[in-house]
């Protein structure tokens, strides 16, 4: 309804919608009012990504405008909500889905992506998404939703972002008998077969759209992610949300904190609950700020403890 009575005419949709002409202010909000009707988060989430489809311009400025409601629909905790339930409210295609049978094809997949000038890529496999697990292709909606974030909060274009599921299969069985499940119906591909086909994506990308594409690693397993990480850091640009950017804010946040206690990184000791990749990010850098405190590696590391769900980590655990 926001089309003009020139443009109606022009485009041949004079008399197919009502004669109002809204502006963007009375778009946003009708929009929010729909929004605050919805009845749960997933509600609003599905709203919003059917805005972002439509409209982009209102969906931006909606999110950028309106960041403490908008962040826990758009993304964490809702997004997690969404991943599970990805079959059910899939409706339109966004971003791409390059699978482990795409092998010595990559570049092709990426050349049908329309846009020509591509800043940002966050690529997921799916393994461990948030604190959920395995969710194969229905991890897609991370690298969306981040990249949301990318436009509202960075600024970068939405045009010049991308995200891609990086099909390989998956182990959870819960998906494999799911009737709407989207992706590839095997079990995850491992060993070298994958890293193959992460090298050729690596390299399709840069290819594609320049050396200076940014490529972010996101919710990769532990098994993957680190080693990922000391592969491909020196040579793309590139880096693990996970286990660098959530490490750099968490850093940030107790660096922070010891300006008022006046103590030192060193003076403390830290309990993780969970041992996954951002947990192991933020204690790699916890020990790398306690040397520049002083301290020895060895002295660092012993300030360092971390329990998951079979308790707490030591080397002779079985």
């Amino acid at each position: 309804m926001a089309f003009t009575l020139p443009e109606r005419q022009v485009l041949g949709i004079h008399g197919l919608l009502p004669p109002t002409v809204l502006t963007q202010e009375e778009q946003l909000y009708r929009t929010m009012q729909s929004f605050t009707r919805q009845p749960t988060d997933l509600d609003r989430y599905i709203l919003l990504a059917g805005l972002q489809d439509r409209n982009e311009k209102l969906f931006y400025r909606i999110v950028s405008e309106n960041v403490e409601s908008m962040m826990p629909i758009v993304y964490t905790p809702t997004v997690g909500l969404a991943c599970q339930r990805f079959g059910l409210i899939y409706r339109r295609p966004r971003g791409l889905f390059v699978t482990i049978h795409d092998r010595g094809h990559v570049f092709e997949l990426l050349s049908n992506w329309p846009e020509e000038s591509v800043k940002a890529v966050v690529v997921t496999d799916g393994e461990r998404i948030l604190g959920l697990g395995d969710l194969g292709a229905f991890g897609m909606g991370i690298p969306i939703g981040k990249l949301a974030l990318y436009t509202a909060l960075g600024g970068v274009k939405p045009h010049q972002c991308l995200p891609i599921m990086l099909d390989v299969g998956t182990d959870n069985e819960d998906l494999l008998d799911n009737k709407l499940y989207i992706g590839l119906r095997q079990k995850r591909e491992r060993g070298p077969v994958y890293d193959e086909l992460v090298d050729e994506l690596m390299h399709a990308i840069t290819e594609r759209w320049g050396a200076n594409t940014l490529i972010q690693h996101e919710d990769f397993a532990n098994a993957n992610a680190q080693r990922l990480l000391d592969k491909y850091q020196q040579r793309y640009c590139m880096f693990n949300d996970d286990i660098q950017g959530t490490a750099g804010v968490a850093l940030a946040g107790l660096l922070a904190s010891l300006r008022v206690s006046g103590k030192q990184m060193k003076d403390h000791k830290f309990l993780f609950q969970g041992a996954g990749s951002a947990a192991c990010g933020i204690a790699n850098f916890l020990v790398l700020q306690m040397i520049e405190d002083g301290l020895t590696e060895e002295e660092a590391v012993s300030r360092v403890w971390m329990n998951d769900a079979d308790g707490l980590v030591v080397q002779d655990r079985e």
